[in-house]
């Protein structure tokens, strides 16, 4: 446990900076940091599928990824660019067959459509005024739920969250990530002043952010629970892959984007 959290520490030491770096630069560097961890999350996934002897479609998922991802920046684009890209999965599934089948196919499509959808937020937050600021309150808040779910899990816990999907997490870790981003989101907002906004409307933000971050946490258990895999990669020490480290944030930057967007004016 102790060498696990050192490693945790070390890679989060050398990792933080250098993200907080890429985003500060921003323009092709924090686009292409993002669009690099999608393409990293998306090989993951498909790991895991052959992890379960499904066999994913990777050029139409591919193709897939990076159209979702750049729908929202160019909206004219959306009914073409998502009809070629179901069109050119089908064909490729179509002429492959028997190779792949119905649910190679469908599993293939889910996996760049949920990581293609969420990771867009990251790149349509990079287009807003103030957006180093609010990317680096959604990965404040990410990190505050899941320090204070670790910690609160480790000293207190004893009662299962939802055993059959994570083991370890209990209710009193999930009260831990709940309270921490509370007190990140009026610290933050008492630090930098972006806009002058109701204390209500932080509290909110800080509920909701711990509570998404929790459930994309879940949700990425539960895939990899079906795939029978322990971690969706080892790239990143003690944190494991990619969609391991970035599964809360996929589910938290939406929602600080929707803040910002209806609340901060």
């Amino acid at each position: 446990m102790k060498i696990m959290l050192k490693t945790r520490v070390l890679s989060a030491v050398v990792g933080i900076p250098l993200l907080l770096g890429l985003l500060y630069l921003g323009g092709a560097y924090w686009q292409g940091f993002f669009i690099l961890l999608a393409i990293l999350s998306l090989g993951e996934y498909y790991k895991m599928m052959r992890n379960r002897q499904f066999k994913p479609l990777q050029i139409p998922g591919l193709l897939m990824l990076l159209v979702i991802m750049h729908l929202p920046l160019y909206p004219d684009y959306l009914i073409p660019a998502v009809f070629l890209t179901l069109v050119v999965s089908v064909v490729y599934m179509v002429l492959k067959y028997p190779r792949f089948d119905y649910i190679d196919l469908a599993l293939s499509i889910f996996g760049p459509c949920y990581l293609g959808f969420l990771f867009n937020y990251s790149l349509i937050i990079g287009k807003m005024s103030n957006s180093f600021y609010i990317i680096l309150l959604a990965f404040l808040l990410t990190w505050c739920s899941d320090i204070g779910g670790y910690f609160a899990g480790r000293f207190w816990g004893s009662h299962k969250l939802a055993p059959q999907l994570s083991p370890a997490k209990t209710w009193e870790g999930a009260l831990g990530a709940s309270v921490l981003p509370v007190i990140l989101a009026m610290v933050f907002f008492r630090v930098i002043h972006i806009e002058s906004i109701p204390l209500a409307y932080v509290l909110i933000l800080g509920l909701l952010t711990g509570f998404t971050a929790q459930f994309g946490d879940l949700f990425e258990s539960g895939i990899k629970r079906y795939f029978n895999v322990k971690d969706s990669g080892n790239i990143i020490p003690g944190h494991g892959g990619v969609m391991d480290r970035f599964d809360s944030f996929l589910f938290v930057a939406p929602v600080v984007y929707y803040f910002f967007v209806f609340f901060v004016h």
